[in-house]
C-alpha cells in the first residue's frame, strides 16, 4: 500500500494500537512518534497518540493486510507531543501494571489539556444574509416563519464571527438546542466539527526600538512619548499588561507606536505567577550535621558524573532528610538539569513547599490537585518548555515533563497514597524509579520508615542505603510508653466511654500545665464510628457497601466513607421500631467533644478529612506553629511530615486499629503509622515524649514503635514474610472481580481461578507461581457492586504477568469486571 501508516494509541480503555493512514498533505509532513492525532474511531472520533509512522502494510486495527481501505487520520490536535522518553514510560506501564496503553498515555497528558472534540453551529452563506438583513424594512423570505429565539440565535453566530460552540449556546437556556435544529433544517446554520485542545496562555510584549536620527516621530502626542520613555526606563521591554496598568490606553498607543516603527510587538508564554501565598523567610545559614554530610558526600559525585545511581535514605524522623534533598537538588540545577520530587500529599505539607519556595523562589511547579485546569497545564506547559526547571508535587506529579531530568526525589516513600488504586493502579515511587533509570538520573527514596520492598533492596545492594539515625536538633528521639489498656481502663467523660487512660491523661495535665502543646492521634474520624439498635442487634448500614455508618454530629447526618452516601440519623430502629438506637465507638469529632469538656480552658482543634476541606487545614496548621491551639486531635493526616516545635507530647489512643486487618502488609502499616506519629514530639527545643495505648502491648509494632528500632522490626516481619512467601520475597498481584450480580462475580472468579491455575502449572518450578482463592473481598461489597478477588504470588514479575494474562484473557458475564492490581498495598 502506497504512502505512510501511524500506529495510533486510541486514549481509551481497548487494547494495543491501531493502524490508520497519513495524509498526504503538508500539515502531516513532520507527523512523528509522540504526535497527538484526532482519529475516527467507534463511529465518532478519539484522541490518540502515534506510536510509530513508516510505510508498510498495516497489521491490524482499521485495516488489515488483505489490503482494505484505511481511515486517514482526522486532523494533528494542536496541543504539544509527547517526549520520547514519557512515550517509553507509558509502554512499560502499560506492560508491567497490565494496564491498556492508550489510559497510561492518558496519565501523561498535560492536567486539562485533553483534546475534545467541539461541536460548533456555524452560519451558512445565506445564513449570515438572513442575519445582516434581521430588523431591516426588507427581509428575505429565508426568515420567514422564524420566531424571536431562532432570530436571537442568528444574531449571536453573526456577532460572534459567524460560529460558536453547541454547548456555548445550550447555555442560553431551554429551547437552544431546539433553534438550532430548526436553523440547520432551514439551511441557514451547519454543523460541524472542531477538535480543541488547551493551550498555553500567551501575552502581548512590547520592545522599544532604537529612535531614528533627527526628531522622533512622535507628532504632538505626548501620551505615545511618555509612554515610549516609560518603556525604555522599564528595560526596553514590558508586558502589554504592565503599561495599562499604568495608561489606559496603551493599547491603542502602542499600535501608534509599532506602525511608526517605534516598537515591536510579539506574544509570549504568560510568565509564571509566583507561587508565594505567605511571607517566607529567607533560609538562615545552615551547617550540615555530620550524618547530613556523610549522605551528600555519596549523592553528590553521582550528580556530578551523570547516570542513574539510586539511594535509600534512612532518616529518622527530624533527622533532616529535607535538607539533604535541597541541597541535592541545587547541586543538580547547578549541573543544568532539572529535578522531580514527590511527597505523599502535597496539601497536607505545606511546609516543604514553603521550603521549597524559600529556596528556589518561582524556579517550583508546585502541582496538586486543588490548582485548577488552566494553572495546572500552565505548569505543565512551563515545565516541558524549561522555563521552570523543579516540579514539587503528589502521586500524578511523576508525569511532569520536567526538561534535561537529573534528580528524582520521592519523600515518605513508605506512605500507601503513592498507589493508584483505581484506574491505572501504578505505584508513584516505582514509576518515579523508572523514571530516574530511563533519563540517567539520581534517585532518592526518602523515609523514617521504609517499605519492606525498599529495605530488601538496600540489603540486596540494588540501592544505595544512607543512614541519618539521630534528630538534627539536639533533643533525641522522644521516649515511649506503652499503656497496657487491658489493666488501665479509660477514663469516662460526663458517663460517656472516652479513650483517656489515667496515665495519658496525668500526661495531658502535665503537659498543659507547662505551657506545651499535644497531639491526641484516633484513626477514625467521625463522632460514633457506628451505629446499633440495642433492643434487636440492628446495625446501620451502608446501602450500596458491606461497611456501617458512621455518625457525623457536625451536620447531623449518618456518612458512609466509601462511596459518600448519606443518610439522616434515625429516631427508631427500621427492624423492629424501638427507640433504643445508640451512637457507638469513639472517632475524632466526640474525642474533641470530650477533650474540651474536660479541659475547658485549653485551645482544641480536630485535624480529619471533616475540617481540612478549604482553607481549614492551612487555617489549622498555622494555628498549631503559632502556639494558638494548645490540643490537636486528628486521624493519620497529623502524622504526615509536619514540624510542631512546640509539640512535646503525642498520645495515641488506640494502637489496635489496623492491626488485626486481613491482610499481610497490616503490621507493616501499623508500625510507621505509630513511628511517624511518634515522630511529631519533642521536635524543638524541649524533650519529646510519647504515650501508646494498645490492648496488645506485645504486638511487633507497638514493640518495634517504642524502641524506635526499624532495623528489629525488618527482621522480624521480613521473617513473617519468607515463611508465607509474602513480598518482598516474591512478586505478588490481586486479580479483582466486581460487578452487580453477586452470582455472576463468583462464577467469573471461579473461571478466572482456573484459567490463572491452568497457566500456573505450566510455569517452571523456579518461577513459584501460586494462587490464592478464589474468594470474596474482606469488603465484600462496595458502592453497589459485589466484590471477588485472586491473590497470585510469583518468583519474578514475568512469571506473575502470564499468569494474570491467562486470568483476564476469559470472557466474563454482562457487567462483570475483571482487573489487575500488580504489587497491591491493600488487599481489603
Amino acid at each position: 500500500m502506497a504512502g505512510r501508516t501511524a500506529d495510533v494509541a486510541v486514549l481509551l480503555p481497548v487494547g494495543g494500537g491501531y493502524t490508520y493512514r497519513v495524509p498526504d498533505e503538508p500539515a502531516f509532513a513532520a507527523l512523528g512518534p509522540g504526535a497527538r492525532v484526532w482519529v475516527p474511531f467507534g463511529g465518532r472520533g478519539a484522541e490518540g497518540v502515534v506510536l510509530s509512522v513508516g510505510e508498510r502494510a498495516p497489521t491490524h486495527g482499521a485495516g488489515d493486510a488483505a489490503g482494505l481501505r484505511l481511515k486517514a487520520i482526522a486532523r494533528i490536535v494542536d496541543g504539544p507531543p509527547l517526549d520520547p522518553s514519557l512515550l517509553s514510560l507509558a509502554r512499560w506501564i502499560a506492560n508491567y501494571y497490565m494496564a491498556p496503553l492508550g489510559e497510561a498515555l492518558r496519565l501523561l497528558l498535560p492536567p486539562g489539556g485533553r483534546a475534545a472534540d467541539a461541536r460548533r453551529a456555524a452560519l451558512t452563506d445565506e445564513g449570515r444574509r438572513a442575519a445582516e438583513s434581521i430588523g431591516r424594512a426588507l427581509e428575505p423570505a429565508s426568515l420567514d416563519g422564524l420566531g424571536l429565539r431562532e432570530r436571537a440565535l442568528l444574531s449571536r453566530l453573526l456577532a460572534s464571527g459567524g460560529a460558536d460552540r453547541l454547548a456555548a449556546i445550550a447555555r442560553d437556556g431551554e429551547g437552544a438546542a431546539a433553534a438550532v435544529r430548526t436553523l440547520v433544517k432551514r439551511g441557514l446554520v451547519e454543523l460541524a466539527s472542531e477538535v480543541r485542545a488547551r493551550r498555553e496562555r500567551e501575552e502581548a510584549h512590547v520592545r522599544a526600538l532604537p529612535l531614528p536620527s533627527g526628531e522622533p516621530p512622535f507628532g504632538r502626542s505626548a501620551a505615545r512619548r511618555a509612554l515610549y520613555e516609560r518603556l525604555v526606563a522599564s528595560g526596553g521591554e514590558a508586558p502589554l499588561s504592565s503599561l495599562r496598568a499604568v495608561e489606559p490606553r496603551a493599547r491603542e498607543l502602542v499600535r501608534a507606536l509599532a506602525e511608526a516603527g517605534l516598537v515591536a510587538v510579539e506574544s509570549r508564554p504568560e510568565a509564571a505567577p509566583s507561587v508565594e501565598h505567605r511571607p517566607i523567610a529567607a533560609p538562615s545559614p545552615f551547617s550540615p550535621t555530620a550524618a547530613q554530610r556523610r549522605a551528600l558526600d555519596a549523592i553528590e559525585p553521582a550528580i556530578d558524573a551523570g547516570g542513574y545511581a539510586p539511594f535509600l535514605l534512612h532518616g529518622a524522623t527530624g533527622s533532616g532528610k529535607t535538607e539533604v534533598y535541597l541541597r541535592a537538588i541545587e547541586r543538580t540545577l547547578a549541573r543544568g538539569r532539572g529535578a522531580l520530587a514527590l511527597v505523599p500529599e502535597i496539601s497536607l505539607t505545606p511546609q516543604l513547599a514553603a521550603r521549597f519556595r524559600a529556596r528556589f523562589g518561582d524556579a517550583v511547579a508546585v502541582l496538586h490537585s486543588s490548582l485548577g485546569a488552566r494553572e495546572r497545564f500552565d505548569a505543565w506547559s512551563r515545565l516541558r518548555a524549561g522555563r521552570v526547571r523543579i516540579a514539587l508535587g503528589a502521586r500524578s506529579a511523576v508525569f511532569a515533563p520536567v526538561a534535561d531530568l537529573g534528580i528524582v526525589i520521592v519523600d515518605e516513600e513508605h506512605d500507601g497514597s503513592f498507589k493508584q488504586e483505581d484506574g491505572v493502579r501504578y505505584h508513584g515511587r516505582d514509576v518515579a524509579m523508572r523514571r530516574a533509570r530511563d533519563a540517567g538520573a539520581v534517585a532518592i527514596l526518602g523515609s523514617a520508615t521504609p517499605s519492606l520492598e525498599s529495605y530488601e533492596a538496600a540489603r540486596a545492594g540494588r540501592l544505595t542505603l544512607l543512614a541519618l539515625p539521630e534528630r538534627a536538633t539536639p533533643r533525641p528521639l522522644p521516649s515511649v510508653e506503652v499503656v497496657d489498656l487491658r489493666r488501665f481502663r479509660t477514663e469516662k467523660v460526663d458517663g460517656e466511654p472516652g479513650l483517656l487512660s489515667a496515665p495519658l491523661l496525668a500526661a495531658l495535665e502535665e503537659t498543659l500545665g507547662a505551657g506545651e502543646q499535644a497531639i491526641l492521634f484516633l484513626n477514625r474520624r467521625g463522632f460514633a464510628t457506628f451505629v446499633l439498635c440495642t433492643a434487636c442487634g440492628h446495625r446501620f448500614s451502608c446501602r450500596h457497601c458491606a461497611v456501617t455508618l458512621t455518625y457525623h454530629r457536625g451536620g447531623e447526618r449518618l456518612a458512609c466513607h466509601y462511596c459518600g452516601y448519606l443518610e439522616a440519623p434515625p429516631a427508631r430502629c427500621p427492624e423492629c421500631h424501638a427507640q433504643r438506637v445508640e451512637r457507638l465507638g469513639l472517632g475524632t469529632e466526640r474525642v474533641e467533644a470530650q477533650l474540651r469538656r474536660r479541659f475547658p480552658s485549653a485551645r482544641v482543634a480536630r485535624l480529619d478529612r471533616d475540617t481540612a476541606h478549604g482553607r481549614g487545614l492551612e487555617r489549622i496548621l498555622d494555628g498549631v506553629r503559632a502556639r494558638e491551639i494548645d490540643l490537636l486531635v486528628g486521624t493519620q493526616m497529623i502524622a504526615k511530615g509536619h514540624d510542631f516545635p512546640g509539640v512535646t507530647l503525642v498520645g495515641v489512643l488506640l494502637a489496635d486499629q489496623g492491626m488485626g486487618l486481613p491482610d499481610f502488609r497490616a503490621t507493616e502499616r501499623s508500625f510507621q503509622l505509630l513511628e511517624q506519629v511518634a515522630g511529631r514530639a519533642g521536635r524543638g527545643e524541649r524533650p519529646g515524649r510519647v504515650v501508646i495505648q494498645t490492648f496488645q502491648p506485645r504486638h511487633p509494632a507497638v514493640l518495634r514503635a517504642a524502641d524506635h528500632d526499624y532495623a528489629r522490626f525488618f527482621d522480624d516481619e521480613r521473617a513473617e514474610r519468607e515463611a508465607g512467601n509474602y513480598p518482598p520475597l516474591s512478586r505478588a498481584a490481586l486479580l479483582r472481580v466486581d460487578g452487580e450480580d453477586p452470582l455472576a462475580v463468583r462464577r467469573a472468579a471461579e473461571a478466572a481461578a482456573a484459567a490463572a491455575r491452568a497457566a500456573a502449572a505450566q510455569a517452571p518450578v523456579e518461577a513459584r507461581v501460586e494462587v490464592l482463592g478464589p474468594s470474596e473481598a474482606p469488603i465484600s461489597r462496595l458502592k453497589g457492586r459485589t466484590r471477588w478477588q485472586l491473590f497470585v504470588k510469583a518468583a519474578t514479575p514475568r512469571a506473575l504477568r502470564v499468569v494474570l494474562r491467562a486470568a483476564l484473557a476469559i470472557e466474563p458475564p454482562g457487567e462483570v469486571r475483571l482487573s489487575a492490581d500488580v504489587d497491591p498495598m491493600s488487599t481489603l
